[in-house]
């Protein structure tokens, strides 16, 4: 794998950063907490997404972007003779996304997609390929303090071999799990012998169930051919009872029906001679009122005209009352005529007013809005300072209480000497924040006093106001004297139509009304009203005669009808023969053998009971003998299951022993062969005893004092060896190297010899990547990339000094 490109944008301090890698040996310099480690961690997101970052995506975007602005990094790599860039990309909302593309096209896109991808690509997972290409900080010494026991132990897992000692614990737990599932099944198997004598007694008992069910069926059926003997004869005698029962109902009925008759005959006829005798007393009556029939027809034709009499009086009434009421709404009209012309002047007089109102209201509520909007911008502003200056007073505390040993809240690096300046930096900030509030509280003031405008506003809106009522008050009186005009007007032209319709209605009335001959012929009305009252009641009574004449003809028809069914049915009774003794004996002989049978039957479904019972005994243990059977097949799986989980686990164990003692000779090898190249062949073997201490062998001799800088040659070629094994077992070549503060508490000579070490090895290495905080060393590197943190913008950025180095043998493109 080899770098090519790394751009960086709102990625932590890093707003705009892009490096172009070249071979060799590549310096990144800068002071602590200056965003060199920022760099490697936006090489780690852009392969491995999240699990790479220090921290959670909602540390990503740089304080220092425009708010809603994204985050991404993007990373150009050669892999296998193809050209591959992979970026990620976090929105403002803290969505996500990704995008792998390979020789200029399109591979993968989405985090899940591009995550998985990249892995697959590169033959490892985050750790397994930032412990292979990375060293990080003080990893020259990474196994300095432990034992030989904890030693192996590291560079198995640094190996991946810690996955077999995983993988030998679960068999271990599943076997487990499987033995106390045996015991289980052990314990819950039973009895056989006692499960086959309770088969052999549930069979017994279902046959002897059987046999009384076969006999009760037996019984039943002999009670049954019992019953149907009698049935047919006890359906024949009961069907004689009914009949019997309903001649003699309807017998009763019909005398009954004869008695009733022959009374209401007797009333008819008795009634019938006392119509006769009033229906000549009526005809004397009516003869008597025939002499006077002309007299009526004049009373009624008399009586037409007086309510045509009664008529004119009321409409001559109605007229006088309509002209007088004529005369007294003229006058008032005539009175009321001008108000019109005055409420045209009202109602101008009144708009202007109202429009000039309008116009100083709109005044008025600017003048208020903008007073309030005013004060609502300081308000927050004051706000907004005083949260400001807590927060940067609680920073403050924080960091001052921390000491020299806190950690710098933009790159996280351990601040030092660095302290005072940041203290100093927050007491200016508190000073120019608490200087803003002060000039916004006195502005806040002034506008509070100052209601000059907003006077004067109020005070001309008052006096309109005031205009406005006395004008609404006169044009209210003049629409009311114009309302009444037009209710004057609209209620003579009503009463003038009125008046034209009573003449009309007056003039239709017919004339010829003579009252003395009314009263005359009213009081002849009056004597002969006995005689007419009679004669209506007689009539009334007389007219119900001939209905009575035919109510007794069908009456007696219907008397002669009801006594010839009195005779046929005593004719049927005798016909009939029903014996009422023989019908009780024939009904018990039967109701002995219906209880006969119901007691069979209730014998056969109890037995059949007995017979369901046993067969599901039966059954149910028939079904624990097949449950039986099963958990012995389920154990004997369970124990075959246990014995190979048991096999599995020593071959783990067997495995991981031989991958163990395959370590020492490889990384004895690997490491020799870096030692060789890294001291230009002056050492080339390095010989590791059994707790993983490593020596150098000179002239075939181990070496067990060594100096401090062939110290360091051992710790780095060991170091570099187990990156090696890494990369070999992933299937990839190890061409990149990356060191992160390896130099740690070295002194100058030393430092010097590892950078001396590393130039060596760049014809094993194509990119050799050095981050340090140690300017002194960037004559030594073949590329140098400065970093520097910008204290008032709290952002990095990379500074070109290539200036200062053999600028023809430096390929580095910096930009920031």
């Amino acid at each position: 794998m080899k770098l090519i490109k790394l751009e960086l944008t709102n990625f932590r301090q890093h707003l705009s950063s892009a490096i172009d890698f070249t071979d060799g040996v590549t310096g990144i310099i800068g002071p602590n907490g200056a965003g060199k480690t920022t760099i490697l961690e936006g090489i780690a997101w852009a392969l491995y997404g999240s699990p790479a970052l220090r921290g959670n995506n909602d540390s990503v975007r740089s304080k220092a972007a425009a708010g809603g602005s994204k985050a991404s990094v993007s990373l150009t790599f050669d892999l296998g003779g193809s050209q591959y860039r992979v970026g990620r990309v976090l929105d403002g909302s803290g969505s996500g996304h990704a995008s792998l593309d390979v020789d200029g096209r399109t591979l993968r896109t989405g985090t899940r997609e591009v995550n998985a991808a990249v892995a697959q690509l590169l033959g490892m997972d985050y750790q397994a390929f930032f412990t292979s290409f990375f060293t990080a900080q003080k990893e020259l010494e990474f196994m300095a303090a432990m034992d030989g026991r904890t030693r192996a132990a590291a560079i198995s897992r640094m190996l991946g071999y810690d996955r077999l000692t995983k993988a030998r614990d679960q068999a271990n737990s599943d076997r487990l799990a499987i033995s106390k599932a045996v015991e289980a099944l052990e314990a819950q198997l039973g009895n056989p012998d006692e499960l086959k004598q309770r088969k052999k007694d549930a069979q017994g008992a279902l046959a002897q169930a059987k046999k009384l069910l076969e006999e009760a069926e037996s019984t039943g059926k002999s009670a049954r051919e019992s019953l149907d003997k009698l049935k047919p004869l006890k359906e024949a005698s009961d069907q004689k009872a009914k009949r019997r029962d309903e001649l003699s109902r309807r017998l009763e009925l019909d005398c009954a029906d004869v008695q009733r008759t022959e009374r209401r005959v007797a009333d008819i006829r008795a009634e019938i001679e006392g119509l006769k005798a009033r229906q000549i007393e009526f005809e004397a009556i009516k003869e008597k009122l025939s002499a006077f029939r002309e007299e009526a027809e004049e009373l009624k034709k008399l009586t037409e005209l007086a309510q045509s009499e009664g008529e004119r009086q009321r409409l001559t009434g109605q007229m006088s009352a309509l002209e007088d009421d004529l005369k007294s709404l003229r006058t008032r009209g005539k009175a009321l005529q001008p108000s019109e012309n005055a409420q045209l002047r009202a109602q101008a007089a009144l708009q202007t007013a109202e429009t000039l109102l309008g116009e100083t209201d709109a005044k008025l509520r600017d003048c208020r809005e903008q007073r309030i909007a005013r004060a609502h911008s300081l308000e927050a502003r004051i706000k907004g300072l005083e949260l400001q200056s807590k927060q940067i007073s609680g920073k403050r505390a924080q960091i001052e209480a921390a000491g020299e040993e806190g950690k710098c809240p933009t790159c996280e690096r351990a601040l030092a000497a660095e302290l005072p300046t940041v203290l100093a930096n927050f007491d200016a900030q508190l000073r120019d924040t608490a200087d803003q509030i002060a000039a916004l509280l006195a502005e806040k003031s002034a506008l509070e006093h100052d209601t000059g405008a907003l006077s004067e506003l109020e005070k001309t809106r008052a006096n309109v106001a005031t205009q406005i009522d006395l004008l609404r008050k006169e044009k209210s009186d003049v629409d009311a004297r114009v309302a009444e005009y037009e209710s004057v007007a609209k209620q003579i032209g009503d009463k003038t139509t009125q008046l034209e319709s009573l003449n009309a209605d007056l003039a239709k009335l017919p004339a010829g009304f003579d009252e003395k001959r009314f009263r005359e012929l009213q009081e002849l009305r009056e004597k002969l009203l006995p005689d007419r009252e009679r004669a209506a009641a007689l009539k009334g009574e007389i007219d119900r005669l001939p209905r009575l004449v035919e109510e007794l003809a069908g009456l007696d028809e219907q008397i002669k009808t009801r006594r010839d069914e009195i005779a046929a049915c005593e004719t049927a009774l005798g016909e009939l023969a029903f014996s009422e003794q023989e019908h009780e004996l024939l009904g018990r002989d039967f109701e002995t053998a219906s209880v006969a049978l119901n007691s069979a039957l209730v014998a056969v479904e109890k037995q059949r009971g007995e017979v369901n019972t046993a067969s599901a005994i039966l059954s149910q243990i028939e079904q624990e003998e097949a449950s039986y059977k099963t958990r012995i097949e389920d154990l004997n799986a369970k124990r075959s299951e246990r014995l190979h989980l048991d096999t599995v686990s020593k071959a783990f164990d067997a495995l991981r022993t031989d991958l163990n003692a395959r370590i020492r000779p490889e990384l004895e090898e690997a490491a020799g062969d870096l030692l060789r190249e890294m001291t230009d062949g002056r050492y080339s073997t390095l010989r590791i005893d059994d707790s993983y201490k490593a020596m150098i062998v000179d002239d075939g001799e181990e070496k067990p004092v060594i100096s401090g800088g062939e110290d360091d040659i051992v710790n780095l070629a060991l170091r570099l060896a187990v990156s090696q094994m890494i990369a070999d077992r992933a299937g990839q070549s190890f061409s990149l190297l990356v060191l992160d503060e390896v130099f740690g508490s070295l002194d100058d000579t030393r430092r010097d010899n590892v950078v001396s070490l590393l130039q060596n090895l760049k014809n094993r290495f194509e990119q050799i990547i050095l981050i340090t905080h140690v300017e002194s060393i960037h004559d030594a590197v073949d590329n140098c990339v400065m970093v520097e943190f910008d204290e008032k913008t709290k952002t990095s950025r990379l500074a070109d000094r290539s200036s200062e180095l053999d600028s023809t043998a430096s390929g580095l493109t910096l930009s920031s």
